[in-house]
């Protein structure tokens, strides 16, 4: 199995569960913010409870102290289950009709099992310039949690992350990997003035067992079930009035030309917007693998022409663990005025491979080097710089929209 080569599970286990607090459990302080609804007044929190319900998140514009009796606002969440996981049960709750810019202070849990501790969060401003961080292949290694303490300590607004999160395999004997995802991320995911960020979360290969005749929860048991940000694999996200994510799925539940129609309409829709920015695992352009691997054949084939077409803003591409900015590229050629750009390759905590395709055509830059993006957008431009794990810029793209 392939976590075995990123961790020592049993020694890596005992520490991190000797580091939980001493009042509470493991469960109830599991807590990820993602968003299934306007990024600028809503907020979706997914928790967990050795009891089944009903799950609350108490929640307020100053901090309570984590007294459930004193937060001016609750919402209730439903619990949710997963085949084969006894005594454990996944919540989603929705905080809407937030302020734009807000600062919010929460809770989350159930009365019985108990409440996770105090953590506050900000809504995205629906105007002005945003800052995100970008990467992929996480796991929950060393690596991984300087790569988050790093990017949060830019002060990101949020994060996207595209697939390859705790490297479970969609096997439910690999919950411990998630429970040790959730500590990194509430302890490491965190601004310096205290913020967790906020992440959309794409699908990657290692979310995915091998039960291809199963229902798609079945198969993603934990990225459909516990974090439950959208009810499909391919999904869209807007920022304030300037940027949109469109989330795809490279083969691992759906195929890509399965998604096409619904691409287009994507892209058409959002054809006014001035970023927007692809979402996928498997890149067209990898810089480690083979260039005819067949699903960057398939993205190639089938998105690639409607990426040119809508003009999309940049690619962000994973899977291959190593970092890499490309050419611009239209129609498999250099095009340096109106080609896409595909930024990559997924190298946020995961062991770091060779960029072996480093001399490619299509290649402006490649490495074999841990990093994450720091993107910042706002309606004129955007601008994105990689991070290596000592927090050390080494490259920078930067594009201005043309005036309309």
């Amino acid at each position: 199995m392939i976590v075995s080569r990123l961790v020592r599970p049993a020694a890596f286990v005992l520490l991190i569960f000797a580091l939980l607090p001493a009042t509470g459990c493991v469960t109830r302080e599991n807590v990820l913010l993602t968003w299934r609804g306007d990024t600028s007044t809503s907020m979706a929190v997914s928790f967990q409870s050795a009891v089944d319900g009903p799950g609350v998140v108490y929640y307020d514009t100053e901090p309570r102290g984590g007294d459930p009796a004193a937060y001016a606002f609750s919402v209730e969440a439903a619990p949710r289950t997963i085949n084969g996981i006894d005594n454990r049960w996944f919540f989603t709750g929705d905080m809407t009709g937030l302020e734009p810019g807000g600062t919010y202070y929460f809770i989350a849990g159930t009365e019985e099992g108990g409440f996770s501790r105090e953590h506050k969060f900000r809504t995205i401003p629906h105007t002005g310039a945003l800052r995100f961080v970008e990467g992929g292949d996480q796991a929950v290694t060393p690596l991984a949690r300087r790569l988050m303490r790093l990017a949060a300590s830019h002060e990101p607004h949020f994060a996207v992350i595209g697939g390859d999160l705790a490297y479970a395999n969609g096997d439910i004997d690999n919950l411990w990997l998630w429970d040790i995802y959730h500590f990194n991320y509430r302890n490491r995911f965190v601004t310096p003035e205290g913020y967790l960020v906020p992440v959309m979360f794409g699908i990657g290969n290692h979310e995915v067992n091998d039960k291809d005749d199963a229902p798609d929860a079945e198969r993603a048991p934990f990225y459909l079930t516990m974090i439950n940000q959208a009810e499909s694999t391919n999904f869209v996200r807007t920022a304030g009035d300037h940027t949109v994510f469109i989330f795809l799925d490279t083969g691992h539940v759906q195929t890509h030309e399965s998604q096409n129609a619904w691409l287009e309409e994507q892209l058409a829709a959002y054809a006014d917007v001035p970023n927007v920015f692809a979402i996928y695992h498997v890149p067209f352009y990898p810089s480690h693998r083979s260039f005819d691997d067949s699903r960057s054949v398939a993205g190639r084939t089938h998105w690639a022409p409607l990426f040119e077409k809508h003009q999309i803003t940049a690619g962000f591409e994973h899977h291959d663990h190593t970092f890499k900015r490309t050419h611009r590229i239209t129609a498999g050629e250099l095009d340096p005025e109106k080609g896409i750009l595909y930024l990559g390759d997924g190298s946020m905590g995961v062991p770091v491979r060779s960029a072996d395709n480093r001399d490619a055509w299509y290649h402006e830059k490649a490495s074999g080097t841990g990093h994450f993006w720091l993107v910042d957008v706002d309606a004129g431009s955007f601008r994105a710089r990689a991070y290596n794990d000592k927090n050390e810029m080494f490259d920078e793209v930067a594009v201005e929209h043309a005036a309309e």
